[in-house]
């Protein structure tokens, strides 16, 4: 220990007598080591963190593997539930929770709307949490018809309640139904995630075996493997598929961990391939410092040619140039740090608002930190290892006799920078080019039109509870009242209502009239839920056909308006006014519905751009409690949130509206990754192209100083000015077009693995290639012009002094 810090402290003196050196070799590795604890920073609680409350790591969750749908995982049913809580003995006892939402309102403050988990009896002392106030749920409160009771969240109780313990035993207002407040939960406690309070989950006798709503959880017991407990699970699983194969249709059950569940699709993917991306940057900027202590070998051959004459054994000369390198990548590591803490605050802002669960927490913990050193560590020994191997290795009796000449001028060492330097250039072309298709697909995905007029377009949705709304005709009455006086409002041009997902709507299969009717075959659609004035509201004209009346929004035939996607699905080069087509969901097929009219394509996929086959139907036709309220108004949208939220409390007291937006913000918010991601590629190219662009400058102006003696002889010999700067020129083009060659060969394998996230984008595109490629030649020229220039002014007087 001792003599490692005897090596560090003589590393600090060697870089405190050259600090311009010092100062870009650790601002290159803090780029890399930064841009690697940024991105794992992100990844860390999508990966690896728990649920913030103690005992979340040891949770199991059970889901339901439909044989239709193997990569997907649903709940599971109430009854299946029930077998399982009686028949599992590798669990002391599984706990159950059905998310939902209601509108919470009492004499307190105004409505909220907020997200509701219904739980077991016995999910918190499955969980290991105890209410901090109050009690928790018991036996009684979930037997069927049992009163509604609630516990609320820390937080919920924190900022509507102001932290007032006489809470407890208040009555509070769930969708209009008087319940009962019994207790608290301890802080950082929101399960299952997004969880703002709880009520007791009672069961009505009519749950079905293909209603697959419940989240169960539980811990394993004491002393039982994971492995038994999937196997116990199989054959349950088994017994249960074949007692009740009708509903369960080969179904099979599986345990998994809470990161298997959580997060699953195109966010998780664009990480793992920004981890990738930043592991390229990292390399470049250890390539970039191994070429840089190379550069010092010359000055220091003499240095280690005389440690070695006094006795130094090899080992020891290689443990002091590793100490140096250390010191330099823990400074680099420092520097990273504070670049991580700067963007990972950075792209916690840039997605505060876009809906990002609350259990996902940016914080650093053990894993961020282990991260850390293992990065610092890891690029002490790539950049420093072959350096320090090198240098060790120096010519004893040509070093003395030549000064510090003799490693520096070696054959072998100008290979190792230059084939150091042709590593750089082909991973930045790999990066490059893989930043420029994603870069270009998510520019493709944000210049697709949105096929509507989405300016001055007020959004906010409501749920109207089942209980006070039981009826289509009390919720079209709702829309109607509340459509009547939101028109009224000075500044209103239009109103419309849609269903809560306006933009998507809900998936169904159907069967178009005259093709095969096998369910397992039919494809799907997205149907979109419309009151009257819809396509008024957003502007939308009929291409084929007509559109919706208004006398289609009362009782009658079933009609639909298709996009020109759906159109060509179901009936290729037909006409498919007056055609008919049903849909097919899980209680059987619809009667058939008459399309009365096309419309072009319109609010595609806001992920990737991608128009989506879908339908508008009238609200009649599929009379969903939840709403959403579209007003198009002169001014901007976003004044006119206010007045309509008091048109709404007039008629219902007890009704918030939530996700007010102007529609502009809405999609916005949707298109997030689009935006964040994009920037982060870019960033981390641009980073790549700097480090390797600076490499390149300093192998060839290295090599000019080497070379200075035999450029002043060429001078002597009637070498031209121009001639000079061109072998300097082609000596750095030579390293760098080999890069870039390895780079496009190896680029058209990883852009490959990027074809299934891309959109509108080749992978093989040429325009990202090509433009690749030149931006490269360009790094190329900046990076050799200057020491070009340099040689071409050497005189050769001052040249040929030394000799």
């Amino acid at each position: 220990m001792m003599s490692l810090w005897q090596d560090l402290r003589y590393g600090f003196r060697i870089f405190s007598r050259n600090p311009g050196f010092a100062l870009v070799a650790v601002i290159a590795l803090a780029l890399g080591i930064g841009a690697n604890a940024t991105v794992f920073a992100v990844a860390n609680p999508i990966f690896f963190k728990n649920l913030p409350f103690e005992g979340s790591a040891d949770l199991l969750f059970l889901s339901t593997i439909d044989p239709a749908s193997p990569g997907l995982a649903s709940g599971i049913s109430r009854p299946d539930y029930d077998d399982f809580r009686a028949s599992l003995k590798s669990f002391p006892s599984i706990g159950a929770a059905r998310r939902g939402s209601a509108n919470l309102s009492d004499t307190v403050a105004v409505p909220e709307f907020h997200s509701v988990a219904r739980m077991s009896a016995n999910a918190f002392s499955v969980l290991g949490q105890k209410p901090a106030l109050g009690r928790d749920f018991n036996a009684q409160d979930e037997k069927p018809g049992a009163a509604p009771v609630a516990i609320l969240t820390w937080r919920l109780w924190e900022q509507r309640y102001a932290k007032n313990p006489a809470v407890l035993g208040q009555t509070i207002r769930l969708d209009s139904l008087p319940t009962a407040v019994i207790g608290v939960m301890p802080k950082y406690l929101e399960f299952p995630p997004e969880a703002e309070l709880w009520t007791n989950l009672t069961p009505s006798g009519k749950e079905t075996r293909e209603e697959r709503a419940l989240t169960v959880f539980g811990k394993l017991a004491a002393g039982t493997t994971l492995a038994s407990a999937r196997a116990e699970l199989r054959l349950l699983g088994q017994r249960i598929a074949s007692q009740h194969s009708a509903e369960n249709k080969g179904n099979t059950y599986e345990w998994k961990r809470f990161h298997d569940i959580a997060l699953q699709g195109g966010v998780s993917r664009v990480i793992v391939l920004l981890l990738g991306a930043v592991g390229f940057v990292l390399l470049i900027a250890c390539a970039n410092v191994a070429n840089l202590l190379l550069s010092r070998a010359a000055g220091r051959a003499r240095e280690i040619s005389i440690r070695t004459a006094l006795g130094a054994q090899r080992i020891r000369i290689v443990r002091q140039l590793l100490a140096e390198s250390l010191l330099l990548a823990l400074a680099g590591g420092l520097g990273g740090w504070g670049l991580s803490i700067f963007g990972v605050r950075a792209f916690d802002a840039a997605v505060a608002n876009t809906g990002k669960p609350a259990w996902i927490d940016f914080s650093a913990d053990y894993h961020s930190l282990a991260w850390l050193a293992a990065t610092t560590l890891l690029t002490a020994v790539l950049f420093g290892l072959a350096p320090a191997l090198r240098l060790s290795k120096v010519n004893l009796n040509a070093t003395l006799k030549d000064g510090a000449r003799g490693a520096g001028h070696s054959i072998r060492g100008r290979y190792l920078t230059g084939a150091l330097v042709t590593v750089q250039m082909t991973l930045s072309v790999v990066l490059l080019i893989s930043a420029g298709l994603m870069i270009r697909s998510f520019l493709s995905a944000f210049s697709r039109p949105l096929g509507v007029d989405t300016s001055n377009v007020l959004t906010l949705r409501m749920e109207l509870p089942q209980n006070r709304y039981s009826t289509p005709e009390r919720r079209q009455q709702f829309q109607d009242r509340l459509g009547e006086r939101v028109r009224a409002l000075p500044g209103v041009e239009a109103v419309t209502f849609a269903g809560s997902k306006q933009s998507t709507g809900f998936s169904e299969r159907y069967q178009a009239e005259g093709s095969p009717a096998d369910p397992k075959q039919l494809p799907r659609s997205q149907f979109l839920i419309a009151g009257d004035h819809y396509f008024e509201t957003l502007r939308l004209r009929a291409a084929r056909g007509r559109l919706l009346t208004s006398t289609e929004f009362a009782p009658g035939p079933a009609v639909a308006v298709l996009n020109q996607t759906l159109a060509r699905q179901m009936w290729p080069n037909q006409d498919p006014v007056g055609k008919r087509f049903r849909l097919h969901p899980d209680t059987g097929p619809s009667d058939w519905t008459t399309v009365v009219g096309v419309v072009d394509d319109f609010l595609p996929d806001l992920q990737n751009g991608e128009p989506q086959p879908s339908a508008v139907i009238p609200f009649r036709q599929h009379p969903d409690g939840a709403i959403t309220l579209l007003a198009r108004t002169a001014g901007p949208a976003a004044l006119m949130a206010n007045p309509v939220r008091r048109q709404i409390q007039l008629i219902d007291p007890d009704l918030p509206a939530h996700d007010v937006n102007t529609l502009d913000e809405e999609i916005a918010q949707n298109r997030w990754p689009l935006r964040v991601f994009g920037a982060m590629f870019a960033a981390f190219a641009v980073i790549a192209l700097l480090l390797a662009t600076v490499g390149l400058y300093a192998v060839v102006a290295y090599s000019v100083s080497l070379r200075r003696q035999e450029i002043g002889v060429r001078v002597t010999l009637g070498a031209s000015t121009f001639g000079i700067a061109r072998m300097v020129l082609l000596s750095g083009a030579r390293q760098a077009g080999l890069g870039l060659g390895l780079g496009l060969v190896a680029a058209i394998g990883v852009a490959r693995l990027l074809k299934t996230i891309l959109v509108g984008v080749a992978p093989n595109d040429p325009v990202t290639f090509v433009t690749t490629g030149v931006i490269l030649l360009i790094a190329t020229a900046a990076g050799c012009l200057l020491p070009a220039w340099r040689a071409a002014r050497v005189d050769p007087v001052v040249a040929l002094r030394g000799e």
